[in-house]
């Protein structure tokens, strides 16, 4: 089987990976609405429900990381990619509300590892080529994302059912996964992989976590509350309402398939502080100058901000010296994750109070804060 591998395939494979967690994870973001017609859930119920995904998510952190210091990230990623595929299928069976919030859970929990299982498997790729690819592997969730949400729209015109849309998706994803893992390489001997599974994290491993926090937060609350900002503030009509997330989107996309040749250039730490100026000075445009122009200017520039943070600390934390690289990815993803979790009640409860074009500020905040945290906490290198 090993025959198979070499840098070239396997970065190909774990493209494939991280392709299909976007794409599969897009997909049930689409059809979310007709899980709510269908069931007849009231916002409450469906806000509940929702929550047992990313509840899943950060409870297979800790396992996740074991698992794949065990058993290797080749395997497991190829395992979890299938099951990934598996868990969307059964979303489209579930009958209520408790065999959704289950199935939602497996989602959430699956995907942790499938997670974790590709950024190590990026990076034992990474290694044997000798140059970073990490930030065009997450373009590829990118790309797949953006596919999903295409064929999500063209199978509600289509008139296919959630079973049937969900079913095809899990398919397309799931059966090339059956052969993308055997051109996977293996991770570093357990005696090259220095550090414990799990110890006590280090400094830069929290720092690094405090970056991926104030990222996550900052991504989240641009998907959560972009558009009511901009149909809000721009009153631009609902018709466009969406375009300044668009833009967002995109230009993460496309910073995330430049990022390994700026990070080649500039170094980690020096990316990060480009990061974080762009995402603190892109928001503070969209925020200072309320125009359809320059939020959208504003919003691209906060993309192409946030777009390498993740990739960056996810090939700094794999290289560390303290803990196995799953772990590391583990710790550090599972403080980052908790901004996903608290990042929309706090801007919710920020923009009750004093309005949302105010409670925005704490985005720029946030990219003032991975800017300054890189340029005083990270080697210069």
């Amino acid at each position: 089987m090993q025959g198979l591998s070499s840098p070239s395939r396997a970065r190909l494979a774990v493209s494939f990976s991280f392709f299909a967690c976007g794409m599969l994870f897009a997909s049930w973001a689409a059809r979310i609405p007709a899980f709510k017609d269908r069931l007849s859930l009231n916002e409450a119920e469906l806000g509940a429900i929702l929550f047992m995904l990313p509840l899943g998510s950060i409870l297979a952190l800790p396992l996740a990381g074991w698992a794949v210091d065990r058993l290797g990230s080749r395997r497991i990623t190829g395992a979890s990619t299938l099951l990934y595929a598996a868990s969307l299928w059964s979303l489209s069976i579930a009958v209520d509300g408790l065999t959704l919030s289950v199935a939602l859970f497996a989602f959430g929990f699956i995907g942790d590892f499938l997670n974790i299982s590709m950024n190590t498997q990026g990076l034992s790729v990474q290694r044997l080529g000798g140059r970073t690819i990490l930030s065009g592997l997450h373009a590829q969730w990118s790309f797949g994302a953006f596919a999903g949400a295409f064929l999500g729209g063209w199978s509600w015109q289509a008139g296919l059912s959630t079973e049937q849309h969900l079913r095809l998706v899990a398919l397309l994803m799931g059966i090339p996964a059956l052969v993308t893992w055997l051109l996977m390489v293996p991770d570093a001997p357990r005696e090259e992989a220095s550090g414990k599974v799990y110890t006590r994290p280090d400094g830069p491993l929290l720092l690094l976590g405090l970056i991926c926090f104030c990222n996550t937060l900052a991504e989240g609350a641009m998907a959560d509350w972009s558009s009511l900002y901009y149909r809000g503030v721009v009153n631009d009509g609902i018709r466009t309402s969406t375009t300044g997330y668009v833009a967002f989107t995109v230009a993460m996309a496309v910073g995330r398939l430049a990022g390994d040749r700026v990070m080649q250039h500039l170094g980690h730490r020096n990316t990060l502080i480009l990061n974080g100026i762009l995402i603190a000075t892109g928001l503070s445009l969209a925020l200072a100058v309320p125009m359809t122009a320059t939020v959208i200017v504003g919003f691209a520039l906060t993309g192409l901000g946030v777009s390498s943070v993740i990739p960056i600390a996810y090939t700094v934390a794999g290289i560390n010296k303290s803990m196995a690289p799953a772990a590391a990815l583990a710790m550090v993803s599972a403080i980052g994750f908790t901004g996903f979790l608290v990042g929309p009640p706090i801007i919710g409860l920020l923009a009750h109070r004093v309005g949302l074009r105010t409670a925005l500020l704490l985005v720029v905040a946030l990219g003032g804060l991975i800017g300054f945290s890189a340029w005083k906490g990270m080697p210069r290198k």
